[in-house]
Order: C-alpha cells, then structure tokens, then sequence
C-alpha cells in the first residue's frame, strides 16, 4: 500500500507520482494524470471538444444513456447540463474547467504557480509540491481534533498555505485560475407532489443500483440500525441485484448497530458479517494517512483505516451516507438567514464546538461571505453549510483515506437532482425521514417492523449491560473518553 492511490493531477503537462501513472492530453494547455487505480475515461462530444470523467458517475435517468454517451451526443455549452442527474463520486474536465459531483467527494484543490499557471488535484499534498518544487510546503499550524471542535479545514481553505479546496458550488477555469458560480442543484419543481416525489426517488437510487458497473466483482453494503443504510439495503435487495450486508465493529458503535443488522439481513435471506480491526503496524498507517491526505483527517475520523477495518473487502461498497443531506440539518440550532453574518458564525462556532476568535471560524467566516454574495435559488443556506462544509470539507477527506484500499465507494444518493427532490418535500417531513420510512415500507414492508436507532433499554437491561461490558473491556478509555467530552460541551 502507498500513498496517492486514485489520485489526479490536472496542469499544463504530464505529472507522475510513480512510473506507472498514466497521462492524458485534453487540449493544447491541459494534461490529466492520473493513479491507474482510478477509474478514468474520455470523448468528444458533438462540438469536437475532448471531456474526461475521472471517478465514478452513474446515471439514475432510465431514459439517459451513461454518462459518457450522452456527452458525445451533446454539444459542448450543454454537457454540464447533463451531470444533475450523475450519482457517485466524480470529476469532470473539458473545455478548460473542472466540474465535481454534487457535494465533492472526489475533492478538488487548486493553486497557482510562480508562472502564474494553474493546477488541480485531488491530493492536495501533490499539489502542494507543484506548487513549491523546491522548498516544503509551508502548512497551517492547526491539528485537527476528533469530536470536539471543528474537524475539517474548512473549504475553501486547506491546510497548506496557497492551496485551496474548491466549493461543490464553484467551477474552476484552468487557463486563468478563476472561480464562477454554479447551481448546486438544479430547479425543484413544487408541483410534484409527495408520491410523486417518493416515486421519482425511488427510480432514481434503483436506477443507479442497477447501473453500478459491479462486472465480477461484489457489492457490499453497509448496515447500521438506522435509516440511511436500511433504505439502500431495502433497494438493492428490491432489485434483485447480489449483495452482502456488512456492519463494521467499533468500540463507540451502539448496541442497536450491533443486534439488528443481523437480523435485518436474516429477514431477507443473506448473510451478514461484521467487520472488526486489529492494530497492527499502526504506526506504519498513521505514517500513510498522513502522507496521502496531508493531515486533512484527523486521528480518531482515520480510525477504521488505520485498524484496518476493511482491507478484506473487494469491489463497490454502497451506504448511507449523504442521505443526511436532505434531512434539514440545524435548523433550531442556526439562524433563518444569511442577514447578521456575524450572529451566524457565532452560532455556528457554539454548534461545533469551536472558539469564536480561532482561525477554524475566521476561514469559517470567508464561506460565510462566498455564500451570502452567491446564493443559490431553493437552497436552505444551513444546507449548504452540510453541504460545502461538512461533506465537501469532512467527508470527502474521509473518502480520499479510503481511496487506500481496494474498494470504492460509491453514495448512490449523492446527484443533484436527488437533493432537489428531497428539498421539494415539506420540510416536516424530511426532519423526521418520513419519505425514506415510505420508500423502504413500499421496497421491503418487512424491514419497517423494525425500529431505527432504538435505545439501549430497547433490548432489555441484561443485554444493554453484556453490550455496555463487551465495549468496555474492547476498550477501557472509551467510557473516560465519553465523560471527557461531556465535560467540555457545557
């Protein structure tokens, strides 16, 4: 295993991490290199002018072709139109401009050299020695810490000086490095309807299972108590596709994620299995997530990887993650509007955790600024706070760690149209999941007898203290660790 696996490198010629990375020529002025690990491919669309997608998108339209047929069909102006409807983790490069999937989790950074060209990759640890070939990198002085505080550099910031991250709601141009705005998502039409809606949701994360380019390989996924991953579990059983349930073992993991997985896979009729690290060469894997992310995951988020949680698994790995999106995050937590910045951050630094004066809120407070000057039509500003901050900052930095190991995951509700969708709901009903509950009751019907995310005395008090005792003993600082961050919420 080495660093800057499934890693890209965008500039004005070919860049190799290693020897056996390969190149792309798009134009004149643009080379695409790339991990022969990531999956990458290229056309022309009917303009002449050369695309290449690198990652995985998969098209959740029946009635569109894959992604990279439409755009041969489609003349250049139009190909970004195309891409609302593309689930998955992706990058698009063509007519000298970067486009990213929905939220960017396949996170790009960008900066400009002394020869005033511009670069992009998604390591910012390369970009950062193209940047200053012959000095190091200089870096924030920050460290990021586990749950308490905030966890990520916040975009567009990273954490070496001169490298910044783009916004899922920008795109970069190569030729003079400079940043538009774009639409998140696409326009929600508020005629729909509820079952309209639901129905149109359910198509689309059925499509997208089905089109998931699974070839020989297996396609995992991953089960907890809760909501997120029953739905995905519920679709992809409901449409007939090969899938093997699995849970990951942690000592934080409730007691609920660690009884009904099992059961939920036995009412279907698979086999679960649970997933459980070691620690060995720990330090050998902290030396790697520091070297493949830069220091942009903190200690306790690099957690799995670094106990080796998943190296056994081979091929696609789908989930939950990302549902959260339209779930209508904070809104009793954070202000209405965009109105008093200055309220805003502050309430933003009281829900996080982080001091107001520290150099997490002041890069904070510039997206702040970008957001208000750039609204975005239908979308909630505390959803694209999710969105930009918590998925484009955190998540995608978690995903490029997991770039590491031999499976990909792919959030099969990350598409911009999908986010509309939901949006489109009554909020009411999307704080309280009511149109996933009806998605999975109307897939499997079985699956809703069971609760999501019970607490502990759900199953009984002599099963809640075996569960408590077993995670204890699994690890004793836990519960010290537990008090700790108690202390320092009040």
């Amino acid at each position: 295993m080495r660093p800057h696996r499934r890693q890209f490198v965008v500039g004005s010629k070919p860049f190799r991490a290693y020897d056996d990375w390969q190149s792309h020529q798009l134009d004149a002025s643009t080379w695409v290199s790339y991990c022969a690990d990531l999956r990458a491919a290229w056309t022309s669309d009917a303009d002449g002018i050369q695309w290449m997608l690198l990652g995985l998108a998969v098209e959740t339209l029946e009635s569109q072709a894959d992604p990279m047929i439409e755009i041969a069909r489609t003349a250049s102006a139009d190909v970004p139109n195309l891409y609302a409807s593309w689930a998955g983790r992706w990058v698009l490069v063509g007519c000298s401009e970067i486009h990213m999937d929905a939220t960017g989790l396949l996170g790009c950074f960008y900066g400009i050299t002394s020869e005033k060209q511009t670069w992009v990759s998604s390591s910012s640890v390369l970009l950062a020695q193209i940047l200053s070939p012959n000095a190091s990198p200089v870096v924030f002085p920050e460290v990021l810490r586990y749950t308490v505080g905030i966890s990520w550099f916040p975009p567009p910031y990273s954490r070496f000086v001169g490298v910044y991250r783009l916004l899922p709601s920008q795109v970069i141009e190569l030729k003079e490095g400079s940043i538009r705005s774009r639409a998140i998502i696409p326009p929600i039409d508020p005629s729909l309807g509820y079952d309209k809606t639901v129905e149109l949701l359910n198509n689309s994360l059925v499509t997208a299972l089905k089109r998931l380019p699974i070839g020989k390989g297996k396609l995992w996924v991953g089960l907890s108590a809760g909501i997120d991953s029953r739905l995905v579990f519920a679709l992809a059983h409901c449409a007939g596709i090969d899938i093997i349930p699995f849970t990951r073992l942690s000592a934080r993991m409730p007691i609920a994620d660690r009884l009904l997985p099992p059961k939920l896979a036995q009412e279907l009729g698979y086999n679960h299995i649970f997933l459980q690290g070691h620690k060995s060469n720990s330090d050998d894997r902290k030396r790697l997530v520091a070297e493949h992310t830069g220091g942009h995951v903190s200690i306790g988020d690099a957690e799995p990887f670094m106990q080796s949680v998943r190296d056994s698994l081979e091929g696609i790995s789908v989930g939950g993650w990302c549902f959260e999106v339209g779930k209508a995050f904070w809104r009793n937590e954070l202000p209405d509007t965009l109105d008093d910045l200055g309220i805003c951050a502050q309430q933003i630094a009281q829900l996080l955790r982080e001091p107001l004066n520290s150099i997490m809120m002041v890069r904070m407070g510039d997206w702040l600024e970008w957001v208000k000057k750039n609204p975005q039509e239908n979308l909630d500003w505390r959803d694209q706070f999710f969105i930009e901050q918590r998925l484009a900052g955190w998540q995608s930095s978690k995903e490029q760690l997991y770039d590491l190991t031999k499976t990909e995951r792919i959030p099969i509700i990350n598409a911009a149209r999908n986010y509309a969708l939901m949006f489109g709901l009554e909020e009411s009903c999307r704080v309280d999941s009511l149109h996933q509950v009806d998605l999975i009751s109307r897939a499997v019907p079985e699956l809703g007898k069971y609760p999501y995310n019970p607490p502990n005395h759900y199953f009984g008090t002599l099963v809640a203290i075996k569960a408590i005792a077993i995670k204890f003993f699994k690890n004793p600082l836990s519960f010290y660790k537990k008090v700790v961050n108690k202390l320092q919420r009040k």
